[in-house]
């Protein structure tokens, strides 16, 4: 059974739970002043336009509703996987973690929850939205102030191809986090592994894993046989495909995923 480390717990606590719950606007089964069907409309399934208003909704509150309806589960699903990752124990070597579409920092705070305080890592934030930045960026300063936390040195951006990387590049192990982004129906997924590839190649040249969670429902995964066969191509093996079951202390949750993995590249390429 899945069970959220208390530091994760503490972190919603005190920047989603209670700031939603103590608003005026929140009443009975009204949550910022709207019920749960108008609050799933507007954030559409974490594939809204969130640094737009909604109705009385500013873009702040739809980002909050994101995280007080749906960053729960998603913090479930990513712990689940992240446990059997380092089913072996912790990484030997400093991570550096892309999180494509990153939300409110919740793979940060997923493989956070895993690590202990003498470690570390290097978290890449990508997501288009201003306002889903600044609130991960919120919930992460809060994880720091946590006794127990790695050390996670953060780095928000739009795109990938806006990452300012001062270090030399090296042969530190990376992970990119895609989680729910193909739920995207606009999503140009050739296009986003093509930019990925170009930032990866600044970053290190040490073994890649490419962590997949989804919905199991067929819309949301449309584009995953794309992304798939893209990544084959790019000398990826595929290391798991299928879909199971998250047991979490309040119910069996469904999940879609996908391992992928891309040994250090030594070969030099002229």
């Amino acid at each position: 059974m899945t069970t959220l480390p208390w530091t994760l717990l503490e972190v919603r606590r005190t920047q989603v739970l209670e700031p939603v719950q103590r608003d005026l606007r929140t009443q009975d089964d009204r949550v910022l002043g709207v019920d749960r069907p108008t609050a799933m409309e507007a954030i559409g399934w974490g594939q809204a336009q969130f640094d737009e208003p909604a109705g009385t909704l500013a873009p702040r509150d739809r980002a909050l509703l994101y995280a007080y309806w749906n960053q729960r589960g998603h913090l479930e699903e990513l712990t689940a996987a992240f446990q059997q990752l380092f089913a072996k124990g912790r990484p030997t070597a400093p991570l550096i973690v892309i999180d494509l579409g990153c939300g409110p920092f919740t793979g940060g705070l997923a493989l956070a929850g895993q690590l202990s305080s003498v470690d570390q890592f290097d978290y890449i934030g990508v997501d288009q939205s201003d306002t889903m930045r600044e609130l991960g960026e919120q919930l992460a300063s809060a994880a720091d102030a946590m006794d127990g936390m790695p050390t996670i040195r953060r780095h928000w951006v739009a795109d990938v191809l806006d990452v300012s990387w001062q270090q030399a590049l090296g042969w530190q192990p990376v992970i990119v986090i895609v989680s729910f982004l193909l739920a995207s129906p606009t999503l140009k997924i050739h296009r986003l592994i093509e930019r990925l590839e170009q930032l990866l190649s600044r970053l290190s040249r040490g073994p890649t894993t490419v962590l997949y969670t989804n919905s199991p429902r067929a819309g949301p995964n449309r584009g995953f046989a794309v992304f798939r066969d893209t990544l084959l191509a790019l000398s990826y093996q595929l290391v798991a495909d299928d879909t199971g079951k998250v047991h979490i202390e309040r119910r069996d949750r469904e999940v879609r995923y996908a391992l992928f993995h891309r040994a250090e590249q030594r070969t030099l390429e002229l």
